[in-house]
């Protein structure tokens, strides 16, 4: 049996590509920094070819944005910090009287549940269903208190990201020409353009809707303010992180308000829902389409399948990623079955 150079070389590149991806598997955990920069090159790249196209240097934009966007972190994030300090610790105080209010309406809607005419074998069955949507909310809210932690364990890890980003952002090119480099002559246009498009994709989905969680963060925290509910700040930056996630994240972020404010009152209730309801729609037919708009490329039902197969296999981090890697994967075979036919 003959074998041919070509199955030689193919063998030797998966063989390559395996070895890398393992290796990568292995040292995961200390890749945060270097993932963190990679998307906060990614993510100040345009306004620096931006600052270069009027004319200044490369090292000087850089430089320029890194001043303004310290000097916001500085004199902005000092006095958000007060804030949310203080807002945590009313919390801190409040949780035990939260808590006692809540398991007060819990037994409630018990003893009227309990109380009803439903037939036992449909009781039963809702029983049920209870208990698993609760455990799976329990998982759920371990896996963001694991995210928490696993953010505060690699504080330090994270505090050199923006040094990181600033030397992808000074290297850029130099680190793109490289890259094209190792691919073989035959296929880089093909690369090229492939890279291109997964730009396109990704630049609405992860600059694009980045932007957008912002702007509802903002919106809801001073919505909240105006409502006079308690932790508006905390809540708004809730709902800024949930809004990330594609169709179920502003719901998600909806629910700490909602059951804050169901303890308070019935009325205050329906005025936060209100409000969440007129800020989605502001969202979804105003912000959205300007700053996204169908970069993304993916049918609303495929978005949803993803999201909840992201869930399935890599909790809250899968639900975040499951949409762009659809996307990507959405890219990549387009081009390959360019390149095969």
């Amino acid at each position: 049996m003959v074998i041919s150079k070509s199955y030689i070389k193919i063998t030797i590149i998966i063989g390559i590509l395996v070895g890398f991806f393992y290796f990568i598997w292995l040292v995961r955990n200390a890749l945060y920094p270097f993932i963190i920069g990679l998307l906060l090159a990614y993510m100040l790249n345009p306004i620096v070819c931006y600052l270069e196209r009027k004319g200044l240097k490369r090292l000087w934009a850089i430089i320029i944005l890194y001043l303004f966007l310290f000097g916001i972190v500085i004199i902005g994030g000092s006095k958000l910090l007060t804030l949310l300090i203080s807002d945590l610790e009313y919390f801190a105080q409040d949780l035990p009287q939260i808590v006692a209010r809540i398991n007060e309406v819990l037994i409630f809607i018990q003893s009227q549940y309990q109380n009803s005419s439903l037939p036992y074998s449909l009781r039963l069955a809702i029983d049920e269903a209870l208990l698993l949507a609760e455990n799976d909310m329990q998982q759920f809210i371990g896996q963001i208190v694991n995210s928490i932690i696993n953010i505060a364990r690699n504080s330090i890890g994270l505090a050199i990201s923006p040094i990181l980003a600033f030397y992808l952002l000074h290297d850029w090119y130099e680190i793109k020409s490289k890259l094209l480099l190792i691919l073989p002559g035959r296929w880089r246009a093909e690369w090229v353009l492939f890279f291109r498009d997964v730009d396109k994709v990704l630049s609405g989905i992860i600059r694009g809707q980045l932007t957008v969680a912002c702007i509802v963060g903002v919106c809801v925290t001073a919505g909240l303010y105006l409502l006079q509910l308690k932790f508006a700040l905390i809540i708004g930056i809730l709902a800024a992180m949930f809004d990330v996630i594609p169709y179920f994240g502003p719901i998600i972020g909806a629910a700490p308000a909602v059951m804050l404010a169901i303890l308070e009152s019935p009325w205050l209730m329906v005025k936060v829902i209100i409000m969440f309801v007129v800020i989605q729609q502001i969202e979804g037919n105003i912000i959205h389409p300007k700053i996204i708009g169908e970069n993304i490329g993916l049918h609303p039902l495929t978005v949803i399948f993803f999201v909840f197969v992201g869930g399935e296999v890599g909790g809250l981090i899968g639900m975040l990623l499951g949409v762009p890697l659809a996307a990507i994967g959405k890219v990549f075979m387009r081009h390959m079955v360019k390149v095969l036919l």
